[in-house]
């Protein structure tokens, strides 16, 4: 007992003769490895991506269909957060590769092929061919989450494709997302959006009633996509067709956090806290 206790007391004594700088320069050559030790550990704790960028076609017949993705991987930070965020991208993409999920070439070509695969079986190489794109970014790195915004365009044949666009925030402590969640009471938001996306509409000719579909003026529905934080507010967004003809784009506005957090749910209110 008494042996292990000296050796309790010998390891507790290198640790404060190490800490207090009081290392013969002897032991010098192994600063270096402990200042490597140190950068990892941090680095671990600190969130940061890698870009990844991915381009893929097909030509069958001198048709060619494109398949391009632009992603911001996270590539450290807490697990649970690296790990949902990778989650959430992996089924963006469609979740059917089962090797590790990377991001890799090898992940990527599988889901090109799958679309390429799609593409044939709806005969798009014998039209005018297709092409997916597809930009996932960091937008927002806080103090307590971080949002990803997803730019996109799909165009299968006819006058024009599909185009895309939503965002997701992440809590750093547990990787949760945040949606429409983020409200403890969304029946007062509609009348506040409607004010901000008449600024979307501002710049044309015609007011906001007369961009719209009949109807959706006088009864202003909240989007379909869920919201999401981003650094000066909260993100709305309208999918094409949902208010406004094709050509009104996706109406779009930012919120800003005083006009809308007396809505707030506990959770929000915990991750916008400084």
């Amino acid at each position: 007992m008494k042996k292990l206790l000296y050796c309790i007391a010998g390891l507790l004594t290198a640790t404060f003769v190490v800490s207090c700088g009081l290392v013969p320069d002897a032991s010098s050559e192994n600063d270096s490895d402990s200042l490597v030790l140190d950068s990892i550990a941090l680095g671990d704790l600190e969130f940061r991506t890698e870009n990844k960028y991915f381009i893929d076609s097909l030509d069958q017949n001198g048709v060619e269909i494109h398949y391009s993705l632009n992603l911001d991987i996270p590539v450290s930070g807490n697990p649970a957060l690296v790990d949902s965020i990778k989650a959430w991208m992996h089924g963006m993409l469609g979740k059917s590769y089962e090797g590790e999920v990377n991001f890799d070439d090898a992940m990527l070509k599988h889901y090109a092929a799958e679309y390429f695969q799609e593409c044939d079986e709806e005969g798009l190489f014998e039209g005018l061919g297709a092409y997916l794109e597809r930009e996932v970014k960091l937008v927002t790195d806080s103090l307590n989450f971080v949002t990803f915004e997803v730019n996109g365009y799909d165009y299968t044949g006819g006058a024009h494709g599909m185009p895309y666009f939503y965002g997701a925030s992440f809590n750093k402590d547990d990787g949760s997302q945040l949606g429409w969640d983020m409200f403890a009471d969304t029946t007062q938001l509609a009348p506040i959006i409607k004010a901000q996306i008449e600024d979307y509409f501002g710049d044309t000719d015609m007011n906001i009633e007369e961009c719209l579909f009949d109807g959706v003026y006088d009864n202003f529905p909240l989007p379909y996509t869920e919201p999401w934080f981003i650094a000066d507010g909260v993100k709305f967004v309208y999918s094409a067709y949902e208010i406004a003809p094709y050509v009104a784009g996706m109406p779009e506005c930012t919120v800003p956090y005083k006009k809308v957090e007396k809505f707030f749910s506990e959770r929000a209110k915990a991750m916008l806290k400084k």
